[in-house]
């Protein structure tokens, strides 16, 4: 028996065949005289790109040369572009050449937002690119293929699985019998209120189980599938906030956690960085982690106590809802850590995402304490002084200490620079003869043996931003600081020695007294060193990650030990900004 979902969908087809017969036929006849035809669809839009419109039904249609875009709103028409044809929007008519081309695209009023479409990556969020997906529901599932208008029902807990070849999808139940195969894209469902289980990839909390529906695709080389989880937008924070913010940190930091996760969902929705996809976010840290912790009841509650809040710019925009695990004492400013979309580094400035101090002065904990951020010699005493207290305080990050030889240091240098330099020409250069930095490729020996390093720019908040780094082969110099923290590596995968101890501390400590071996990246760009030529060179520094926002450890400091509600925490670290209902976006037609 279908359920209540695939039965709506069976009668929303039949009304799309019966209209696009219906434009067919008037389309055709409305322009007999000029030997021209045309056809309308009303469909689900699942890609784009800048030449091609991927529909439900219809599959992939190329967009014509001089296709139009326009909204049709109660009053007026308005004039807008492909960036306004929303992946997963429903609401969009196209209409269609007798080249099968796109001439015309009409938005029929505003584009709700109701559901994010989350890209599923494989264990360890290595690839979108699945050798095989396999599924259970307790509730039992409904397969779809709704361009066959095939449909077909799972057991409640039986697996089923899916596997590629040469375009094709093949499923099969437990036995290996074969239920189905299709080149055409599959959806499974569940009732609503049950979930799916994934069970050929583990998170944190074991084989993760999704709330909404999924479809599998044939990846483009047509020997891998692709999964994506389309879910209501509120019930994905459900599982973003836990992935991202443990339940104790209590409940003002979560709610701030969840006004920041939902404004910077909004963020990637409204980019399109991923539409070519068919996708709206990744379930990495590459756009937030999503499912990889269960649900809880203390992160539901702040999902649903701050349902439809996000946060806007003084001028209306979108807040760039930046946020990172720990501050050292002292946050950055967006412009001085990321490029603009030009490319141009550093950017322009952001009102709400600017560096600010987190840190209480000793003298007057009443206020917070300011150093020159400039001054290498302040900097390097504030991160070697462990008595330091803040909004951090309490995270394992608020200090850390790690120490390479100057072969370590050599080693792990040129495993990354050459690296860095191929993904970004413009991040690494190299001094030419009369001094200036330019873009040319490293030598394949890197930097030879090092001779010296220092830093040749740091940000308002202390982080630094380039680092100059001098060899036997030249001097380089490394621009931003993910690429800094990606060159000088302190695990020994890169250093080609014993294993590298990274020390921490929390604030008030007398000593270091937490360690791990071989962290992957420096923690942060917050960091002063010592250097000399019989012990190599010692890093200290605070925090961990990019330093922009809200940091997640400040706010459990401010919503449990000040008592500040959610509003305040995130004022806090997003000054300059409003918060208001994401329902404005739809009224504004963005």
């Amino acid at each position: 028996m279908l359920s209540k979902r695939v039965s709506k969908w069976m009668s929303v087809l039949a009304t799309i065949v019966l209209f696009t017969g219906l434009f067919s036929q008037l389309g055709q006849a409305s322009t007999s005289e000029e030997n021209k035809s045309w056809v309308e669809y009303t469909e689900k839009i699942m890609a784009k790109d800048q030449e091609v419109l991927e529909l439900e039904l219809q599959g992939e249609l190329k967009l014509a040369n001089n296709y139009d875009v326009i909204q049709k709103g109660e009053n007026r028409v308005y004039q807008k572009t492909l960036d306004d044809v929303r992946v997963g929007a429903e609401n969009v008519t196209v209409r269609v050449n007798h080249k099968n081309e796109i001439t015309k695209i009409f938005i029929n009023g505003p584009t709700p937002i109701e559901t994010m479409r989350v890209g599923i990556m494989t264990s360890g969020f290595a690839t979108v690119d699945h050798e095989r997906i396999v599924l259970s529901s307790q509730a039992g599932l409904e397969i779809v293929d709704k361009v066959a208008g095939e449909t077909f029902a799972v057991a409640a807990g039986e697996k089923v699985t899916f596997t590629p070849a040469s375009g094709e999808i093949t499923v099969t139940n437990a036995n290996r019998d074969v239920l189905y195969t299709t080149p055409n894209r599959l959806y499974a469902f569940t009732e609503e209120g049950s979930k799916i289980k994934v069970e050929n990839i583990t998170r944190a909390s074991g084989d993760p189980s999704y709330r909404g529906f999924f479809e599998i695709t044939a990846s483009d080389a047509g020997d891998k599938l692709n999964l994506i989880n389309e879910v209501d937008f509120e019930q994905y924070l459900y599982q973003v906030v836990p992935s991202e913010m443990p339940a104790y940190f209590g409940l003002e930091a979560l709610k701030a956690q969840a006004v920041a996760a939902r404004t910077y969902a909004l963020g990637d929705y409204l980019s399109d960085r991923f539409a070519h996809n068919g996708f709206f976010v990744l379930d990495s840290v590459m756009s937030q982690v999503y499912n990889n912790t269960p649900e809880n009841a203390m992160t539901t509650q702040a999902v649903n106590e701050t349902a439809g809040v996000i946060m806007l710019g003084a001028d209306g925009s979108l807040v760039d809802a930046r946020y990172y695990s720990t501050s050292g004492g002292y946050g950055a400013s967006k412009h001085q850590v990321w490029a603009d979309n030009d490319g141009s580094f550093p950017g322009q400035a952001v009102p709400y995402l600017i560096a600010q101090s987190h840190t209480f002065d000793p003298n007057d904990p009443s206020k917070m304490l300011e150093i020159d951020t400039q001054s290498e010699e302040e900097i390097l005493n504030f991160y070697k002084t462990l008595s330091h207290t803040g909004y951090d305080g309490n995270s394992p990050w608020f200090r850390w200490k790690v120490s390479l030889t100057k072969e370590e240091l050599e080693n792990t240098i040129n495993a990354n620079i050459i690296g860095r330099q191929a993904a970004d020409p413009n991040i690494v250069l190299t001094q030419n003869e009369t001094g200036e930095f330019v873009s040319q490729p490293i030598p394949a020996e890197g930097i030879g043996e090092f001779v010296d390093m220092y830093v040749a720019k740091r940000g308002d908040g202390g982080n630094i931003m380039e680092l100059v780094i001098e060899g036997t082969t030249g001097t380089y110099k490394i621009v931003k600081e993910y690429n800094i923290r990606f060159t000088i590596r302190p695990s020994n995968a890169f250093t080609n020695g014993g294993n590298v101890v990274l020390h921490r501390a929390t604030a008030g400590s007398t000593d270091y007294t937490g360690t791990l071996n071989n962290y992957t990246i420096l923690p942060s760009a917050f960091f002063g060193f010592e250097m000399d030529e019989e012990n190599g060179v010692t890093f200290y520094g605070g925090g961990n990650g990019h330093g922009v926002g809200m940091s997640q450890y400040g706010a459990y400091y401010l919503g449990t030990a000040l008592n500040y509600e959610y509003d305040r925490i995130l004022t806090s670290y997003y000054p300059n900004m409003s918060l208001n209902d994401l329902s404005v976006l739809t009224e504004l037609g963005k």
